[in-house]
């Protein structure tokens, strides 16, 4: 699922090497990422369980839930992601109704199933 691109020039960006991991289930969670481009492997325990592209977002649920990350993120090829921390996050739920229902909706497809797999 993209997300409208809101957050051009408010965030450093960090680059990743192909197979560099960005987090590891388990790790605690400060912020979530969009992809300006490249693609992100999700997986859990081993397993493929979304490959993210461009405009897309992942890392979320750590955010929302305050809780350990439940996937471990890997980029697949040479990827440039925006973070949004938590504090960024809460003030675009407050002040952006459309951002908290994309993510919502993202979060949904997700939860359904109905996302891109390799």
């Amino acid at each position: 699922m993209k997300l409208p691109n809101i957050f051009k020039d408010r965030t450093t960006v960090q680059q990743f090497a192909p197979g560099e991991i960005i987090f590891a289930k388990g790790d605690s969670g400060d912020s979530m990422f969009t992809i300006e481009s490249g693609e992100v492997e999700l997986s859990v325990d081993g397993a493929v369980v979304e490959i993210v592209g461009p405009d897309g977002f992942f890392g979320e649920m750590a955010l929302i839930e305050k809780e350990p990350r439940s996937a471990t993120a890997t980029a697949k090829s040479e990827c440039v992601l925006m973070p949004i921390n938590d504090k960024r996050f809460e003030f675009m739920v407050h002040e952006t109704p459309f951002f908290a229902m994309h993510v919502l909706k993202g979060l949904s497809r997700r939860l359904r199933g109905k996302v891109t797999k390799e």
